[in-house]
């Protein structure tokens, strides 16, 4: 037991290596404490320390202290500047070998009370973080110098008035009026020599004309107009441009400004959102491995040149790989221009299921450009992916370079196309245009999240009927159409269908119309159905197993797991 009325006790926690530790002594430094565990969840950081201290001689004197949280490296626990006096110490928790225990430092050295007074911090106020914060007051605690910055020329920009720096440096930001005889004031500076602001002082009342310090907008730079339009662009699928800036600005905050303002603050915003190009292909190598920890199954590649730069990488997910067992085995490839920083082309790789007609994305791959190395490479990562089936059929543009790789990773398939149209189909490069690949590069044109999968399963298994939405909604409307044909036995397998003055000759084992459409799309078109009507026949056997329910189930049957934050990803080292 501790007697309250000889001892306190002291809580306090290290911010950085090398710095004195900062005291907890009453619920807003545990609010706070809290807000920086909440914002680096590593079980080492700012490791907590608690002291019990005896009153004696109005000093408080050490008798014990304790590390109760494991920290890193090369840490010293050591305290500021003069009256707190050390006798005994121990750490509950090994650190590291290069740690010192709080026995080993100067014992003389204290801690002067009336200073930790003079840092106290607001009752109702945690660390603030939100550049775009809109009230400030003094003893508001900030999570770093440039928050303050930023909060104060937003402030400026709201509030239509402008102010000039008095004294900038790493521990101090003092602002006043752009009028010197304005009373209008601000003062913050570093709590502990930390990266922490804490507002020291605030007069916020103007005695100074209004023209004075409205006529000029020196706040209002690329970056503050950046943090106010930033949430503009966190949907990819919205078109916001420069001249959308210039607008809403002028509009809400009564600044003019040129469009290469505006441009920057655009691009500024964007980096903001979505980080910075290059910084992302550097997480790319941590990206696929937690790709491939949270969807299991999932394929990546990443290839880089000669010189370590990066040149190709592709990613199968395992729902596309699965999915792909269950439809027709037709897969159509695109490739579409990257308008990001890098440029560099996608390619895709994507087909239809069979019940629903809907895209199923295969696989994709970023390389520098469409070229026959990069097809060819890409071709190789889909055939590692998919193998090679029976009936399996390759659709594109007329781009020479995909036929070019198609040629040399799949030449089986090549040599089997029938010789008479052999040479036509090399002219034209052995593919077809298709709506599919079109679609696709709309599709591209932005960055869009991947519900597709979940969506679609989902969407299955609410399915009422035994056929996809789309071929069930078909098959009846062919039936509606069927209703004023007639129908005359033409042989044991034929029957001969009369639509107005026109026939066409049906077989029902083989699956065929003389128009052509019954074997096309393997459902029973109008002709079909007159026949079916007149033999007393379901329609069930008539139709492709691929537009069936327990095919869209199947095509769909795992889901796409989504990425946990980045903050909690663990990567190995």
């Amino acid at each position: 037991m501790i007697d309250s009325e000889l001892n306190i006790i002291e809580i306090n926690f290290l911010l950085n290596v090398g710095l004195p530790p900062i005291l907890i002594y009453n619920d807003t430094g545990v609010k706070m404490y809290i807000e920086l565990k909440k914002k680096n969840l590593n079980f080492t950081e700012y490791p907590l320390f608690v002291t019990v201290k005896e009153i004696y001689d109005n000093r408080l004197v050490a008798t014990s202290s304790s590390c109760v949280v494991a920290t890193s490296s090369s840490c010293v626990f050591a305290t500021s500047s003069s009256c707190l006096v050390a006798t005994s110490s121990s750490c509950l928790v090994a650190t590291s070998s290069n740690s010192r225990d709080v026995s080993t430092i100067d014992s003389t050295k204290i801690i002067d009370i009336e200073f930790i007074e003079n840092t106290k911090f607001n009752e109702n106020m945690g660390i603030i973080d939100d550049i775009l914060n809109e009230f400030v007051e003094e003893d508001q605690v900030y999570k770093d110098k440039e928050t303050v910055v930023s909060v104060m020329k937003n402030l400026a920009i709201r509030e239509r008035f402008q102010f000039k720096v008095k004294r900038s440096s790493a521990t101090r930001y003092h602002l006043m009026c752009m009028d010197d005889n304005c009373a209008w004031s601000f003062k913050s500076s570093a709590v502990f020599k930390t990266n922490i602001f804490k507002v020291r002082s605030y007069n916020n009342n103007h005695t100074c004309g209004y023209g004075e310090r409205y006529l000029t907008k020196r706040q209002a730079t690329s970056g503050v107009i950046a943090s106010i339009v930033k949430d503009k662009y966190v949907n990819p699928k919205k078109v916001y441009t420069a001249n959308d800036i210039i607008e809403d600005i002028q509009k809400q905050h009564e600044i003019e400004m040129r469009y290469m303002k505006a441009w920057r603050a655009k691009e500024i915003a964007m980096t903001m959102i979505r980080g910075s190009p290059s910084d992302s292909y550097k997480e790319l190598p941590k990206y696929f491995y937690m790709l491939e920890q949270t969807n299991p199954g999932t394929i990546t590649k990443l290839h880089k040149s000669e010189d370590g730069c990066f040149l190709y990488a592709y990613v199968s997910l395992y729902a596309s790989i699965k999915g792909w067992e269950h439809c027709r085995l037709i897969m159509v490839v695109v490739g579409s221009f990257l308008k990001a920083a890098y440029k560099g082309t996608i390619l895709t790789a994507c087909t239809q299921d069979g019940a629903v007609g809907k895209i199923l994305p295969l696989a994709y791959a970023i390389v520098d450009s469409e070229n026959n190395k990069s097809w060819e490479w890409f071709f190789v990562q889909i055939k590692g992916t998919f193998g090679v089936k029976e009936g399996m059929y390759i659709v594109s543009d007329r781009n020479k370079s995909i036929f070019n790789a198609t040629k040399a990773v799949y030449p089986e398939r090549c040599a089997k196309i029938d010789p008479r149209v052999q040479p036509y189909l090399f002219e034209i490069g052995c593919n077809m245009t298709s709506n599919i690949a079109e679609s696709i590069n709309a599709a591209n044109k932005d960055a869009r999240e991947l519900p597709w999968n979940n969506k679609n399963r989902k969407s299955a298994m609410e399915t009422s009927t035994k056929l996809g939405e789309k071929y069930d909604k078909l098959l009846r409307e062919n039936l509606i159409a069927s209703e004023q044909m007639t129908v005359r036995l033409a042989t044991e397998q034929l029957y001969t269908v009369f639509e107005g003055v026109r026939r066409n000759i049906v077989c029902l084992e083989e699956g065929t119309c003389s128009c052509g459409k019954f074997q096309m799309d393997e459902l029973p078109y109008p002709h079909a159905w007159a026949v079916l009507k007149n033999q007393q026949l379901k329609p069930g056997q008539y139709y492709s197993f691929y537009y069936k329910k327990d095919k869209l189930l199947r095509t769909y049957e795992f889901p796409v797991n989504p990425m946990p934050d980045e903050s909690l990803w663990v990567i190995p080292t």
